[in-house]
């Protein structure tokens, strides 16, 4: 496929850019390619917390895609993890706005064409992320994502990501509860078998209780297994 014809001004930086307080860091191209690979993760620097949404869309067909793109943040920077679910052309736009606008519609901030080549992985849709755990500064190191209908991933799945402030975290699936286990400064992992769920669309999610005698918790992932 051919490198899609753009609009002038597309690519790149947009006027608010810089107010808003994001710095490039890990790609400073706002055209690349991804070889051999399904994904990539996109890290910028901020200034000051930003709130931000972003749209991926595929050039053939002009196809949005939901569910391929996971936010998170961590130590100053915004990370964008996209997956793609094949070879092609991709127009990823990014939306922002410091945390502290009150305003609901964010301005598009930065504009990437990627193309990605060389790649036969499938793609799975990441965690879907809840707004607590954007806005306390989480952090899923894994899994990004679970393999919907593939019973032997599922077996022994770890689990390991950052919740502060949380006293207790637990991964949820059916009937059962799997708590994690704090290891250090916030950091919980443990393991769930998932895999009698697997294929049945069940919705797997990562709670946190941050009440030391109470029991309820807090919705802050979901997958679809």
């Amino acid at each position: 496929m051919s490198r899609p014809d753009l609009q002038g001004g597309f690519l790149g930086g947009q006027p608010r850019f810089g107010e808003v307080g994001l710095e490039l860091h890990s790609h400073n191209k706002a055209e690349f390619n991804v070889k051999g690979d399904n994904h990539v993760c996109i890290k910028m620097k901020t200034k000051n917390p930003v709130k931000t949404v972003t749209k991926l869309v595929k050039c053939s067909g002009e196809e949005e895609l939901s569910g391929h793109v996971l936010i998170q943040r961590k130590h100053g920077e915004v990370h964008y993890n996209v997956v793609f679910p094949g070879n092609g052309w991709y127009k990823f736009s990014i939306f922002a706005l410091p945390e502290s606008d009150s305003a609901e519609s964010l301005p598009g901030v930065y504009n990437y064409l990627i193309e990605v080549s060389g790649n036969h992985k499938v793609a799975y849709p990441y965690a879907k992320v809840y707004t607590k755990f954007y806005q306390d500064y989480c952090y899923l190191d894994e899994p990004l994502y679970l393999k919907e209908g593939n019973s032997s991933s599922l077996k022994n799945v770890k689990f390991e990501v950052k919740i502060p402030g949380a006293k207790k975290v637990a991964v949820h699936a059916g009937e059962e509860w799997f708590q994690l286990t704090k290891k250090k400064d916030d950091e919980w992992e443990g393991h769930a078998d998932l895999q009698k769920y697997a294929g049945n669309k069940t919705k797997v999610t990562v709670n946190g209780n941050y009440d030391d005698a109470g029991t309820s918790y807090s919705v802050l992932l979901d997958y679809v297994i």
